[in-house]
């Protein structure tokens, strides 16, 4: 199995007259990415390719299959022809309660990278760096 990581984005909707579902629109409508306050998120699958692993991922999100579209080439939001046929270069969205999310991407990640503790999560080392760099600061903090 590979490890693959997931990047998408929440918006939570300011404009309580926004409605979600218009913004996954009707197939063929235009998209409408709603405005608001912007959480990005990542999220680690084990998955046989890329494609399981987006299927896993959906699965762990979609409160239905009806909840996902995506956004084609002209900007319109389409639906997904085949809900177990995951295109890693789409753009999907859904929603989450009253929460707009939008797949980003997809990457293999090496099993052996973690989060890097030093710089706050924005890269990735080797889990021994990781480790010692934990155990020097728990030395310290004790001192």
């Amino acid at each position: 199995m590979a490890n693959f990581r997931v990047y998408y984005v929440e918006r939570t909707v300011r404009n309580p007259r926004f409605s979600i579902s218009r913004a996954l629109g009707g197939s063929g409508e235009e998209a409408r990415v709603p405005q608001g306050d912007e959480t990005e998120w990542e999220e680690d699958i084990e998955a046989e390719n890329t494609r399981e692993a987006l299927r896993a991922f959906f699965q762990d999100h979609l409160g239905s299959s009806g909840d996902l579209g995506y956004i084609d080439e002209e900007g319109r939001t389409q639906r997904p022809f085949r809900i177990d046929d995951f295109d890693p270069n789409r753009t999907y969205v859904w929603t989450e309660g009253d929460k707009f999310m939008e797949y980003q991407g997809i990457e293999q990640v090496d099993a052996d990278l973690v989060t890097c503790p030093l710089c706050g999560g924005s890269g990735q080392v080797v889990r021994e760096v990781a480790e010692q760099f934990e155990e020097e600061e728990g030395e310290e903090s004790e001192r």
